[in-house]
């Protein structure tokens, strides 16, 4: 069985188009070239059985009129349902959603992605307006996501508040956007919404950014300090709940520490392809491969675990 890629980027047409006639794109963020034809051959080159497509970062946000962000994310799920129509033993995705504010517009898109479309899941940014994923704005699309068991897969995104570049030749989404995962996530832990919304399966991107890393520091400071009413086991309990994907995570040290962190079951293959290249990719599948861990999970992480997640690939 091939690998099952849950980190997988598309660049619909009319999207592209906007884009491309858009002001204030990130400086560091372009475009690849991308079709389905295209993406298909990678896969078949690197042994992807199947790819869940998403729209990366920042989704809609470099539209200015609301109506024009719901027109064009309409387009956008309405293309991918075509794609996965068309290959679906290739192709699922992630639905986008407009930004949720106000929340109702992007909970009725919600619904007809899931309901009409056969979505396998929505995608949302780690922050909206600086707002994080845990902000009580947020609560009643948790709701609804919850209420449908549904999987969420969480991709960073630029932050308004961003201070001075730590250096000016190097873009913003290579330092910053794994610090991004972490913020929401930890805002995902310490305002319970992991805890209040059970039902939902939260992937983290790139390796969860760096919560494998300063989890422990963040469970037994805010722990230590009574920040919040919450033990330091109770924390980690929570963080080692997410999934992780291991786009753009694929050296030795990462993955080894993702798969010791993470619950059984709860690391998944990503490749982060168009926007990470072929020559960055294949060397982080043998990476993978070649990491230490038992035959069991090395299957889980290339397609078990996402078989759980999405069990039509299964049929």
């Amino acid at each position: 069985m091939g690998k099952i890629d849950v980190h997988h980027h598309m660049l619909p047409p009319e999207y592209v188009q906007k884009w491309n006639e858009a002001s204030g794109i990130p400086k560091g963020l372009t475009l690849p070239s991308w079709s389905t034809e295209i993406d298909l051959e990678f896969m078949d080159r690197n042994g992807i059985e199947a790819s869940i497509l998403s729209l990366s970062a920042p989704g809609l946000a470099f539209v200015k009129s609301p109506d024009d962000a719901l027109q064009l994310c309409r387009w956008v799920n309405e293309y991918a349902a075509k794609i996965k129509a068309t290959n679906p033993s290739r192709f699922g995705f992630f639905a986008t959603l407009p930004p949720p504010e106000p929340v109702g517009p992007c909970i009725e898109e919600l619904r007809y992605a899931l309901d009409v479309l056969e979505a396998d899941g929505v995608t949302l940014l780690s922050s909206y307006s600086d707002k994080y994923l845990g902000h009580p704005d947020l609560r009643p699309l948790w709701q609804e996501l919850d209420r449908r068991n549904a999987v969420v897969f969480v991709h960073p995104t630029f932050a308004k508040t961003w201070g001075a570049s730590s250096d000016a030749t190097i873009p913003r989404p290579i330092v910053d956007f794994p610090h991004e995962t972490t913020r929401t996530a930890v805002n995902l832990i310490t305002s319970n919404t992991v805890r209040d919304f059970p039902n939902c399966k939260i992937i983290l991107s790139h390796g969860g950014g760096t919560l494998p890393y300063v989890a422990t520091r963040i469970a037994n400071q805010t722990a230590d300090l009574g920040l919040k009413e919450k033990s330091a086991d109770d924390f980690l309990r929570d963080a080692r709940g997410f999934y992780y994907d291991l786009a753009l995570t694929g050296y030795e040290g990462p993955v080894e520490a993702v798969v010791k962190f993470a619950d059984e079951g709860h690391v998944l293959y990503g490749s982060d392809f168009p926007f990470a290249r072929e020559r960055t990719i294949v060397p982080q599948i043998a990476n993978i491969q070649a990491a230490s861990m038992d035959e069991e999970t090395r299957l889980s992480i290339d397609h078990g675990a996402a078989r759980q997640l999405f069990p039509r690939f299964s049929k």
